[in-house]
């Protein structure tokens, strides 16, 4: 059976490449990112003069450090199971992926409109959006091949197929001498 290429690779290929992908991201994501989220302005909070809005807003905003870092760890520890159930080949771990990368996106835009108004440079809001939408459309791109990879193994764990079976071979010499029937003759026996 011929597997289908999209882009010169395979869906498993695609699948693994989409977790390489994701740690490479995050990783740089936090390198990138930690100035513009560290320095949002987190002065004490008056909570009696604003308003339930306003006071989640700043929480979000004086959080979002520490969101961002936990959030990311979680990406890089999915992208690694993403990894293994490519190699194990589990399609719960990669349904778990598709979920998760789709939240910790969410999140990150969330996050990203909250903290963009204390950038004053404008550029630098240009470059931070640039870098979350490009990050977003590779995921879709990525996401494509988990999506059929998961489905490869789903349909092939239903069916029982051949294919995705791994055998396992004897460690002997691999010659069976074929052996002889007893029953050399079948006596017809009549009963006259």
């Amino acid at each position: 059976m011929r597997q289908k290429h999209w882009c010169g690779m395979t869906a498993k290929i695609g699948t693994v490449l989409s977790g390489v992908f994701t740690i490479i991201a995050t990783d740089l994501y936090l390198i990138f990112e930690q100035k513009q989220l560290r320095s949002s302005n987190c002065t004490e909070i008056n909570q009696w003069n604003k308003t339930v809005t306003t006071l989640i807003n700043q929480l979000l905003i004086c959080w979002s450090p520490n969101i961002i870092l936990f959030l990311s760890c979680i990406t890089i520890i999915s992208s690694c199971l993403l990894i293994y159930s490519v190699y194990a080949q589990i399609s719960r771990g990669l349904v778990i992926y598709i979920i998760w990368n789709f939240f910790y996106e969410t999140v990150n835009v969330v996050v990203q409109v909250l903290t963009n108004n204390d950038t004053g440079i404008a550029e630098v809001r240009a470059m931070r959006w640039f870098g979350l939408v490009s990050r977003i459309f590779m995921h879709c791109f990525w996401i494509f091949f988990v999506t059929t990879y998961a489905h490869i193994i789903y349909k092939s764990k239903d069916k029982g197929n051949i294919i995705f079976y791994n055998r396992r071979f004897s460690a002997g010499n691999g010659k069976f001498p074929q052996q002889k029937s007893k029953i050399i003759n079948f006596p017809r026996h009549y009963n006259d």
